[in-house]
């Protein structure tokens, strides 16, 4: 008698997506398909189609759920109440930085460049909440106001992924100008929270 595993639906269904993202990554867009994805899943075609009508919307959730979870070490950071703002935003620069990602290989092979770019957003849409949280509890410590919190994360978060997207990361000159960015924004956020 076989026993069958159950599982939670939304642990099978984040279990589905890693292997979906694991067999695009390796085999391609074009040589997966859902029942490729159920098969390597260990489970029946039809609940694979249960959680994802169709392979573009696999795909899709696949390249969200993987830069939720690329992004998970730096929002842990930035969430850390035992570090400064100034060592979070170091840390995660380090972090985010590194091309020590799990399937970094096919994001940054040539022609892959819109894949790329919207893992990238998804990753700073991930970040930027942990983000906006962090200065506003800099700010608080300063005993001031973050009316521009959100804004500020944005901006911090897009120019720095945008700057660690190119073909050549790390490329330590483009570290090397956000930290100096990122210093000076964070300079005039505090000037502007403590200002009367």
């Amino acid at each position: 008698m076989v026993t069958k595993t159950v599982m939670n639906p939304e642990e099978r269904r984040r279990e589905l997506l890693a292997c979906a993202m694991k067999l695009f990554a390796e085999e391609g867009y074009d040589n997966v398909s859902v029942r490729a994805v159920a098969r390597a899943a260990g489970v029946a075609p039809g609940l694979a189609y249960h959680y994802f009508d169709s392979k573009e919307k696999m795909f899709a959730e696949a390249i969200e759920d993987y830069a939720r979870r690329c992004a998970e070490s730096i929002c842990e950071l930035l969430d850390d109440n035992n570090l400064s703002l100034d060592e979070k935003l170091e840390q995660a620069l380090e972090l985010g930085a590194s091309d020590d990602y799990p399937y970094a290989a096919f994001f940054h092979t040539e022609g892959h460049g819109a894949l790329h770019d919207r893992l990238s957003l998804a990753m700073c849409e991930a970040v930027r909440p942990h983000l906006r949280a962090a200065l506003e509890a800099d700010a608080a410590r300063w005993g001031g106001a973050a009316p521009d919190a959100d804004e500020l994360a944005a901006i911090m978060v897009y120019a720095c992924v945008g700057l660690a997207s190119g073909p050549d990361m790390p490329d330590e000159a483009a570290v090397a100008a956000a930290r100096r960015y990122l210093r000076a924004l964070l300079a005039e956020f505090r000037k502007g929270s403590t200002a009367d």
